[in-house]
């Protein structure tokens, strides 16, 4: 087996060949952790993760290679990073988990372990599918043949009153997108909903356009 493959090592001036398997490892590893975690995301909604997963492992895997055992570099790099700020929500739990994969797949590349990283991917992949099977039983009453995704256009200043007709119409509504349009003159809000018995899609868009501060409003079944 290959020296480099079971060693660690935190040189911070590595060869050529050494930092471009561990940059390109990294990338590999990045990758393996959004495919993860796009199998596990819900229909119809944008995927905004994925390219984060992997910048941030090849990104985790430098500035490790950076650090390697020198603390006040250490301390140099967290004051310098310092500065970033995450204005975006992590919508869903679960991809926390997934950032703090790629963030801990990335250093543990970025150091040389490389039996860390496979293991701990498998790990995850692991545990993250049994959990998928677990619940499958309990999700089958809302698969995406009966989901419908609704788009609402309202006045940049609304401050609600469209969530009483959801609430009165839908089983359940999810928000997973909002995004000034018109020039930053409105707000564009991207629903997933589950129709209630008795109310159909001409019915839930006929109600939302009585109220005022909605624009403009559409349903489409989710395939």
């Amino acid at each position: 087996m290959p020296e480099w493959l079971t060693s660690a090592s935190t040189d911070l001036d590595p060869d050529i060949a050494t930092l471009a398997i561990r940059l390109a490892t990294a990338w590999a590893c990045g990758l393996i952790v959004a495919f993860i975690a796009r199998l596990h995301r819900p229909a119809g909604t944008p995927d905004t993760l994925s390219l984060t997963l992997v910048l941030m492992s090849i990104l985790i895997a430098m500035a490790t290679q950076i650090i390697g055992d020198n603390v006040a570099r250490a301390f140099s790099l967290v004051g310098a990073l310092s500065i970033v700020r995450f204005r975006t929500a992590v919508p869903e739990t679960r991809d926390v988990a997934f950032v703090l994969a790629a963030v801990v797949v990335g250093m543990a590349v970025g150091a040389g372990q490389y039996w860390v990283s496979g293991i701990g991917l498998f790990a995850v992949a692991l545990a993250t599918q049994l959990m998928a099977n677990s619940n499958a039983g309990a999700e089958t009453s809302t698969t995406s043949s009966n989901l419908w995704r609704l788009t609402l256009t309202v006045g940049l200043h609304s401050v609600g009153g469209w969530e009483a007709e959801l609430d009165r119409m839908t089983e359940s509504y999810q928000l997973i997108s909002a995004e000034t349009t018109r020039r930053g003159s409105a707000m564009e809000l991207v629903y997933t909903y589950q129709p209630r018995e008795g109310f159909d899609a001409n019915q839930l868009t006929t109600s939302l356009n009585t109220l005022p501060i909605i624009e403009s409003v559409s349903a489409k079944p989710m395939r």
